[in-house]
């Protein structure tokens, strides 16, 4: 089934569902279905920093990726289930689908909730009114027929103390003060800016800044990050996989000086954490998946149409040059 025919029956299934509701708003029991990757559900937290506004004795259950789960460890009004099966016997006042698959409609059109939000309605209706959104705008656009006046934007990840204690034991141990994390890796390869160009930025930190760089990652980036490091030949540096889990490393990047990496997980997560972050882009559209942040530059010569095309031979992340990189560097650690 194309996206556009998925999108449609997702926004006949909620009209469909939205006609036969009550329309009372009154709801205690809200699913919301997000079974995407790291980026996805950091770009989608306001969906459940505003539901918990609106509605605080509601009780959210979320149905995401097992790795996602450790996002909400500090946000006890929601739940979260890793197998959309573990819900379908359940009934919901509201459910809001993030992710719309066949098997979430037939979900929803089954039980027939109170109402029905759903991503492939505003998605669809973008398509035809100028294009797609940033995802921010687009997850809060989503939840707008709940909104009142105060919406919450920020999509900053809820850390505590065990977190912050565990990177200022990690930083002490090192003798580290201030530091910049890069993250070199991507799951397309045609979105990785080439190691050896970041090489050059690293050792240009190391020489003009006199400041390490903590090279980040999961298990797939350790190769990576220790072929970089290789080039740059200097001890300052360390490659960090394996040492934090994904809320340790939300609080390693509170504390950076700046984030330097590719569209990833990673980058996101720095972004939402009011980091620095130089950001480094390839195929994909323009605006969509930047951070919506002020504290982010943007790296990204981008195709109007034919990016779906870039491959790891012709993508444009080449063309961003160590020199447009390392000014970049100056703007955020010279101010």
């Amino acid at each position: 089934m194309s996206e556009k025919v998925l999108y449609f029956k997702s926004w006949l299934a909620s009209k469909y569902i939205n006609l036969l509701g009550d329309n009372s708003y009154d709801f205690k029991s809200i699913l919301i279905i997000k079974m995407d990757e790291i980026g996805d559900l950091v770009t989608a937290l306001p969906v459940f920093y505003n539901l918990y506004q609106l509605y605080p004795d509601a009780k959210q259950t979320l149905v995401c990726k097992s790795f996602n789960t450790i996002f909400f460890k500090h946000l006890d009004y929601i739940d979260c289930v890793n197998d959309f099966k573990e819900v379908t016997e359940n009934d919901y006042d509201l459910i809001i689908d993030l992710r719309g698959t066949e098997e979430t409609l037939h979900y929803a059109l089954a039980k027939k909730p109170k109402l029905r939000l759903d991503r492939g309605s505003i998605r669809l209706k973008n398509k035809f009114s100028g294009g797609q959104k940033n995802e921010i705008d687009t997850n809060i656009e989503v939840i707008q027929p709940l909104l009142r006046e105060h919406v919450i934007w920020s999509n900053k990840i809820v850390t505590g103390s065990e977190e912050h204690q565990k990177v200022a034991n990690y930083l002490q141990e090192e003798g580290i003060r201030k530091y910049v994390i890069l993250h070199l890796g991507a799951r397309d390869e045609a979105r990785r800016w080439p190691i050896d160009r970041y090489a050059e930025i690293i050792t240009h930190i190391n020489k003009t800044y006199s400041l390490p760089c903590l090279l980040v990652g999961g298990p797939d980036d350790k190769m990576l990050n220790d072929t970089c490091l290789a080039l740059v030949k200097s001890k300052l540096n360390l490659n960090v996989v394996g040492e934090f889990n994904l809320l340790e490393y939300a609080a390693l990047c509170e504390k950076a000086a700046l984030f330097i990496g590719n569209e990833s997980g990673p980058l996101h997560i720095a972004a939402a954490q009011n980091t620095p972050t130089i950001a480094l882009f390839g195929p994909g559209v323009k605006d969509v998946f930047y951070p919506k942040n002020d504290t982010s530059i943007i790296h990204h010569y981008f195709l109007a149409r034919k990016h779906k095309e870039q491959t790891v031979a012709n993508s444009t992340i080449f063309s961003i040059k160590v020199s447009e990189v390392m000014k970049s560097v100056g703007k955020v650690l010279e101010e």
